[in-house]
């Protein structure tokens, strides 16, 4: 099944190695991801959509949520 998330972050440098690190560390596939600004300066939004059940999307979300840079996981 696949599902996407959208993950606002503050818009520092190394960001989207983090959050991709949370997945590759877990051995979790992105099927696709996208980055760009928002209309608040200094917020990006990331867009990643990837294929698990619903317990893998909830543990990937619990681990977003541990990063400092990221504000909102939906």
């Amino acid at each position: 099944m696949k599902k996407t998330l959208s993950v606002t972050v503050y818009n520092e440098s190394g960001v989207l190695t983090r959050v991709s690190t949370v997945f590759s560390s877990r051995g979790f596939n992105l099927e696709s991801i996208a980055v760009g600004p928002t209309e608040n300066l200094g917020i990006s939004r990331i867009i990643i959509v990837l294929s698990g059940n619903n317990q893998t999307i909830e543990q990937i979300t619990k681990q977003l949520n541990k990063l400092i840079q990221v504000r909102e996981v939906k």
